[in-house]
């Protein structure tokens, strides 16, 4: 009979212990949660420094360097700019002793770039855990985890590469459309102002580069064309992966200054796309046989 008591004893002190958070305690930690969904909310904000010390801190690993309490309301506000949409539902609350874990739900789409990361309008839902340290009533001390490794893998897409590489390609493509139609104005759109423009070869014909910047390749586009008629430009083959568009195809050219026609030639091309413009452009050409006919050979 004594076992039978001493077991149901134990029993009952640890049921005790992990038992749903008490009524004016589970309000005081939910304002912490009502901050993280309404990051710009001054009420919101307000609720959650009543909710908590003034020496409360938040402490996300074990650097040492924790937040303080006027340091998370600034990023909370940081973040409801970057994610308007950001919600931190709780999903669940439980006491421990002096402590309250909770398991909540994160949401959000940012706007922009987020850990380095362009999601490009997709969106997270992670799972994150807390503990909150009371003292007194109030929050004292908040140790997290959230998942943001798997945020990062969301906002980057299954085929993000892929996806990146489609669009680069496109990129690629229009720029070479307006290339072809004189279109200078779509042409200047879609180059990045550090845009360098790489071409090898014979140092005495004027268009040889490197040219860098907007203005540099505006100029030696002028030049090339006074110096250089496209008879033939045949794209065969582009393969693009992320950043990175390779052309290869086939040119004959008529240089203006000896009047003299390239036998046809293959041509490669390397491009290389930074938020929807070219930031490299390397050609790669029969450089001897461009060089033989601008000299008459």
């Amino acid at each position: 009979m004594f076992k039978i008591s001493k077991i149901f004893a134990i029993v009952l002190i640890f049921s005790t212990t992990l038992v749903s958070a008490g009524p004016g305690d589970k309000e005081k930690v939910q304002k912490f949660y009502d901050f993280l969904s309404n990051p710009g909310s001054s009420a919101a904000a307000k609720a959650f420094t009543q909710a908590t010390h003034d020496d409360w801190q938040s402490i996300g690993n074990y650097s040492g360097k924790n937040k303080s309490r006027d340091a998370f309301i600034g990023q909370l506000k940081g973040f409801s700019k970057l994610i308007p949409d950001l919600k931190w539902a709780v999903e669940s609350m439980h006491r421990d002793g002096k402590s309250i874990v909770v398991r909540s739900r994160a949401t959000g789409t940012p706007k922009g770039p987020f850990f380095g990361v362009d999601g490009q309008g997709r969106s997270f839902d992670i799972m994150t855990i807390d503990i909150h340290e009371l003292k007194n009533g109030l929050i004292q001390h908040t140790y997290h985890v959230e998942d943001w490794s798997t945020a990062l893998r969301q906002l980057k897409g299954k085929n993000s590469k892929q996806q990146q590489g489609k669009q680069s390609l496109k990129v690629v493509q229009e720029f070479m459309g307006a290339m072809g139609s004189g279109d200078m104005k779509k042409m200047t759109a879609l180059m990045s102002d550090d845009m360098v423009w790489l071409n090898e070869g014979d140092s005495n014909m004027p268009w040889i580069g490197p040219w860098k910047g907007k203005d540099e390749i505006l100029g030696f586009l002028k030049v090339f064309s006074k110096n250089v008629k496209t008879v033939l430009w045949k794209n065969e083959d582009m393969i693009a992966s992320g950043d990175t568009v390779a052309g290869f195809g086939k040119m004959k050219l008529l240089t203006t200054k000896s009047g003299k026609t390239t036998d046809e030639f293959t041509f490669a091309l390397r491009v290389k796309v930074r938020d929807g413009k070219v930031i490299l452009w390397n050609w790669f050409e029969d450089s001897l046989a461009v060089s033989n006919a601008y000299n008459g050979k």
